[in-house]
């Protein structure tokens, strides 16, 4: 049986001293020799010290050709007589003795959570798994663990050797950007973070923009749903945990937007970082401009050619080389549909608001129907967060109301990507756009309530010299 030891009780310690976890144990043991270790692992696996972190057989500090057994903490024994026989007859045949023997634990001895349970008043649980972005520890503590957040934080720090910032989120957010504001708990104060996922290289500062380890499941699940080379439009694309992977693993083309300055800004140098430059067109404009705006541009000879034209990357050249199949055509010579590109999949990834964007797609084929099938129309992922009590019906009844119709049979299915708070999930919703919205007449968009306001608006000509800008330096 496994044994746990604790460290000494500390409650209502709020400043961090290593002397205070530091114990003594004495423990029953054997003394035996040293050629009989093995056998004694071997036969006395039930009656010895089986503890994280311990060894069981341990120098004797006053002769080499003899080694300690540590026992079972419980046992009870003054002599060799008074052992578990299996003990008793192995004593006997390797003439052992019964000792005692101290061992001294000290503060780097203990988990975190032991550390922090020996801290926290006995009605407070420990904080919980905490987000880890790069070299940074990101916490949520609610108020009530206000007092101990600094302990907390630096318990965190020590016991994780590859963390070197620890942060709180406050309750305070961004609003236009939707970035939280946080505090540094402990360690550096070192924002840039650099990290892995879905096999590409993402740097930011996490103090400005947004990001979520805990969605990597939601990024790997919608890009498994795009096909080979799709033209793809991610409205709310962050730094790129979308547009990135998609590009790189399923040589999509993404139009990739976001809002915020900062955001947009790590975007385009992980484009670079990841050599996907011949991939992915970046974008700093409101969503429901870029919407509309992103659909003009998929099909300006100009802006596709700055696109095909530039030159293949090493990341393409090593793809090329490896692609089997002729049904994966390079991007240069695949057709457009009825002789209209258009977008595959549209990612809507701001789950606060995304459902208030949809009515940006009302008319956005207006005068298509001669060329556009029903079934070439768009697949929409719109992400969202619901507090009712049957959270699939809410964000049905959602989107239908602000598109104005039924899903009907274009509904594919409501996803739930994961709980974020007491009665509160995150969900997606795909789902083909109705033709009755994309062919109907457009109308004019009224001002947006929400994250993106009016005064934050980029302009579509600035959007476009940048983007010009940025394509004529990549070529």
């Amino acid at each position: 049986m496994k044994y746990i030891f604790a460290p000494p009780a500390n409650k209502g310690l709020q400043q961090l001293n290593h002397a205070l976890f530091e114990s003594s144990h004495t423990l029953p043991a054997l003394k035996i020799p040293a050629h009989a270790s093995g056998i004694a692992m071997e036969t006395l696996r039930s009656h010895i010290l089986v503890a994280p972190r311990l060894r069981t057989i341990v120098d004797d500090p006053t002769d080499k050709k003899w080694r300690l057994l540590l026992l079972d903490p419980s046992m009870e024994a003054s002599e060799i007589n008074d052992l578990p026989n299996p003990l008793k007859e192995f004593a006997l045949k390797h003439e052992a003795k019964l000792v005692k023997h101290t061992i001294e634990l000290k503060y780097d001895y203990w988990t975190s959570d032991q550390v922090l349970r020996s801290i926290l008043p006995d009605e407070m649980e420990t904080p919980g798994a905490f987000e880890t972005v790069g070299h940074i520890a990101h916490l949520n503590l609610r108020d009530r663990y206000q007092p101990f957040k600094h302990i907390i934080g630096q318990v965190i720090l020590d016991k994780s050797s590859h963390i070197k910032t620890v942060v709180n989120k406050l309750d305070n957010i961004d609003h236009t950007f939707r970035f939280f504001q946080m505090e540094i708990l402990a360690g550096i104060n070192d924002m840039n973070a650099k990290l892995k996922e879905g096999g590409c290289f993402f740097h930011f500062d996490f103090s400005k923009v947004y990001w979520n380890s805990r969605l990597q499941g939601e990024h790997d699940r919608i890009i498994k749903l795009f096909g080979q080379n799709d033209l793809i439009c991610d409205v709310f694309a962050g730094v790129g945990p979308f547009a990135l992977p998609a590009a790189k693993h399923k040589r999509c083309v993404v139009f990739a937007n976001d809002l915020n300055p900062q955001s947009f800004k790590y975007l385009m140098e992980n484009i670079k970082l990841n050599k996907l430059e011949t991939r992915i067109l970046p974008f700093n404009m409101d969503g429901r401009q870029f919407i509309k705006q992103s659909l003009e541009d998929l099909n300006n000879p100009a802006i596709w050619n700055k696109i095909t034209k530039q030159k293949p990357t090493s990341n393409d050249k090593k793809r090329n080389r490896k692609v089997e199949s002729p049904t994966v055509a390079p991007l240069t010579d695949q057709p457009a549909i009825s002789g209209i590109r258009h977008f595959k999949h549209y990612v809507m990834n701001l789950p606060a608001t995304a459902i208030e964007f949809l009515d940006a797609f009302h008319g956005l084929y207006s005068g298509m129907r001669d060329v556009i099938m029903d079934s070439d129309l768009p697949t929409i992922h719109c992400h969202c967060f619901s507090n009712a009590k049957d959270v699939k019906a809410d964000v049905i009844e959602r989107v239908e109301r602000v598109i104005g119709m039924p899903l009907g049979s274009n509904l594919i299915m409501v996803h739930s990507v994961r709980t974020v708070a007491p009665n509160k999930d995150m969900l997606c919703i795909s789902f083909r756009l109705p033709s009755a919205l994309a062919f109907a007449e457009p109308k004019i968009l009224g001002k947006r309530k929400g994250l993106e306001t009016e005064e934050n608006l980029v302009s579509q000509s600035d959007v476009s010299k940048s983007s010009d800008n940025i394509l004529e330096k990549d070529t």
